[in-house]
């Protein structure tokens, strides 16, 4: 059994790790939009300040189901899920396999983080959330209340990806969880889950910026979403309710690119970031699910509830299946984007400063209220920053 006292040494391990990294060293970190809230913060800043490095963020254009067929020559660490790890680690692969003589606190994970070629840095769960401030008597539980309109009526807010939502609609259609993916594999899965969606296709929005997201719950644009729940309770565990009945969770990891120009300082960068020290403090702040073991004895108890991992909220949870999506994941989103673009009208997009020649404000104001409009028709909103965000440490003083 690890002793807690031992956390302190080899937090001073991982540090010592960076000292040999010298200024004007630039760090590609690259990850889906869902992380992008709990990563500068808590992880990438405080490791740009005390290395002394300058850090990029990149931000998947495909979240979650694969890495791009043209990754960038600058990229050096991405956070994938295990059936990415899976699909590229090898061989013929473009992840490298993992040096843990990089990773002195190694031992102080727990087993399902070491992999060969990435590191468990924390279990995210897609649950079921609305906003307390909206009564509903009994707050939405199940899956199946996605299609209560009866009981819940209002818009539904859903990611737009197949992973979560098959799974999801098949388990509100009453698949038992042992089914699952046995079910997915097939072309009757998935025409069944297709299906199910049809029923709920003109009151779904479907988004991709966690933070826009609170806020339509907030102001009752949807009485209910599907996302990740340390995400939503964020800075909101007064305001967001979460229902994790049937949660769908799975570990992410840390992986270095065998392109990366950088070897050296991307391995100080994941054990920076995957030591106790620092998961501890995004499972606190953030409700990241930590990858250490007796992670429950060290965080505060007035977090431990809300954490992804936490026992209780996992119970009856499913763990995604890494194995079916390392297989069957791409042809699933094609097969999820081919029937959503039988749904949805074209968008024309217009530049409002020189086709509309308006004022720079009336143009703020034109596309506010376009992106109410948007809302009320079904129309997908993107929100989606600088696709690339660059911080720098401190200088080195002379």
């Amino acid at each position: 059994m690890i002793k807690p006292r031992t956390l302190s040494k080899t937090i001073s391990a991982c540090i010592a790790l960076m000292m040999p990294v010298q200024l004007g060293h630039a760090l590609s970190i690259s990850y889906d939009q869902v992380n992008h809230a709990a990563m500068p913060q808590t992880v990438l800043y405080p490791f740009a300040y005390q290395g002394l490095v300058s850090i990029r963020e990149n931000h998947f254009a495909d979240r979650l189901s694969r890495l791009p067929n043209e990754i960038p020559e600058y990229w050096d660490v991405v956070a994938v899920g295990r059936d990415i790890l899976e699909q590229e680690c090898g061989d013929q692969g473009r992840l490298a396999e993992f040096d843990y003589s990089y990773l002195p606190h190694k031992e102080l994970l727990t087993p399902g983080a070491i992999q060969k070629c990435g590191v468990g840095f924390g279990v995210q769960g897609m649950t079921l959330n609305y906003a307390l401030i909206h009564k509903y008597g009994v707050p939405p539980t199940y899956w199946s209340d996605l299609f209560d309109f009866n009981r819940y009526p209002g818009k539904r807010a859903l990611p737009k990806q197949a992973r979560y939502v098959f799974e999801i609609v098949l388990l509100a259609d009453g698949v038992k969880p042992s089914y699952l993916y046995p079910l997915l594999a097939t072309k009757e899965g998935q025409d069944r889950a297709l299906a199910k969606l049809d029923q709920i296709y003109d009151e779904v929005i479907w988004w991709n910026d966690v933070n826009r997201l609170k806020e339509w719950l907030d102001q009752g644009l949807v009485v209910m979403s599907v996302a990740p729940d340390g995400a939503m309770l964020s800075n909101d565990v007064d305001n967001i309710g979460v229902s994790r009945h049937q949660v769908l969770y799975e570990m992410r990891y840390y992986a270095l690119l065998k392109s990366s120009k950088e070897p050296e300082v991307s391995y100080a960068f994941i054990s920076y970031a995957t030591q106790p020290d620092q998961q501890l403090k995004l499972a606190a702040t953030q409700y990241y699910g930590p990858t250490i073991q007796q992670a429950w004895r060290l965080l505060p108890q007035d977090a431990v509830e809300y954490v992804t991992n936490y026992p209780q909220n996992l119970q009856g949870g499913i763990l995604l299946n890494y194995k079916f999506y390392a297989e069957h994941g791409q042809a699933l989103e094609e097969r999820f984007n081919a029937w959503l673009s039988t749904k949805e009208a074209p968008v024309k997009r217009v530049s409002l400063a020189s086709e509309l020649e308006t004022t720079a404000k009336d143009a703020q104001n034109l596309a506010q209220d376009s992106e109410v409009d948007a809302i009320m028709l079904n129309t997908e909103m993107e929100f989606i920053g600088p696709e690339v965000i660059d911080f720098v440490g401190p200088k080195q003083e002379a």
